[in-house]
């Protein structure tokens, strides 16, 4: 379970977002209207003027980013030199664990990571899937995805099987998207627009947990 109900102050932009919500969660909104910021907010990377974050039931408003059980992945979010496995097992560096070669090979099989070579040499797709599994195998208590879906090869059923992997983990996924339409793979969606989001704005929050049918 995700909740969240901060407001921050970053430069002249404002920000006032409340949301709660376990599984699989979008967030959706123009360009510049708080996504990014929402997500560094939660990940501890921004700070908040006032409110909470809570993630699995546990108060993380004032810990560290590196205590707050929480990865937050974009489309810069890759070590350039590594080459793609020991990217992927850096991941369980982070919760002192090494995946089995056969959990390796099913994650890999599962997000067609059928690529070698060092990070930094592959297209923008490969990166960001090597990344969200790296992110996966991590296993935090929640994965927060900044666009980094977008341009991916078959996006949506890619989403599709990244939010049943996280669910098998225990996860919360949280991803953000400038297409509302992306909510279809998620539990909930909530719409951000001008840096509001939640009850200020009802027309603007609605869960698609009874409609959605891929996750």
């Amino acid at each position: 379970m995700i909740e969240v109900n901060v407001r921050a102050h970053v430069g002249d932009f404002r920000l006032s977002a409340v949301l709660e919500g376990e599984g699989v969660i979008c967030i959706a909104g123009r360009n510049g209207s708080g996504k990014s910021t929402l997500m560094r907010v939660m990940a501890g990377f921004l700070p908040l003027d006032e409110g909470y974050v809570k993630v699995g039931g546990a108060d993380v408003t004032r810990f560290p980013a590196e205590k707050r059980g929480m990865v937050l992945v974009n489309p810069s979010s890759f070590i350039p030199h590594l080459k793609v496995d020991s990217h992927i097992l850096w991941g369980a560096r982070l919760k002192h664990g090494r995946p089995s070669p056969a959990s390796l090979s099913k994650i890999k099989q599962e997000l067609g990571i059928d690529f070698e070579g060092k990070v930094g040499s592959l297209s923008r797709g490969m990166r960001q899937r090597v990344a969200l599994a790296t992110a996966l195998v991590a296993s935090p208590r929640a994965i927060l995805v900044d666009e980094a879906f977008l341009g991916l090869h078959e996006k949506e059923e890619f989403i599709v099987t990244y939010g049943k992997l996280v669910k098998e983990e225990g996860i919360d996924l949280l991803f953000s998207s400038q297409d509302q339409t992306d909510g279809r793979m998620s539990d909930h969606l909530f719409v951000i627009d001008a840096g509001s989001m939640g009850p200020g704005s009802p027309d603007k929050t609605r869960s698609l947990t009874e409609h959605s049918t891929t996750v």
